[in-house]
């Protein structure tokens, strides 16, 4: 039974070492990603919706949905700190 308690133990000490070591070496955070354009969609002077696009795929699609759907649409590219 003490075997037991040893090994769990052991073995319980040796993740902490890792996850510090995780940690130490900012493996366990991640880049907050922040939206490239923001798409308007307007229906005459009424404001429909507003979304995100973070690359320029996303801002295809949310251009092709707004349009499809009848709506003008505007595009603004966000400051990026790169």
């Amino acid at each position: 039974m003490l075997s037991y308690h040893h090994t769990s133990l052991n073995l319980f000490e040796a993740f902490e070492r890792y996850q510090d070591q995780l940690d130490a070496n900012n493996l366990l955070k991640l880049a907050p990603v922040e939206p490239r354009y923001t798409v308007n969609a307007y229906k005459g002077s009424e404001h429909i919706w507003e979304d995100w696009a973070y690359d320029k795929d996303e801002l295809v699609t949310l251009k092709q949905i707004a349009t499809e759907s009848g709506y003008t649409v505007t595009v603004r590219l966000e400051d990026s700190e790169d």
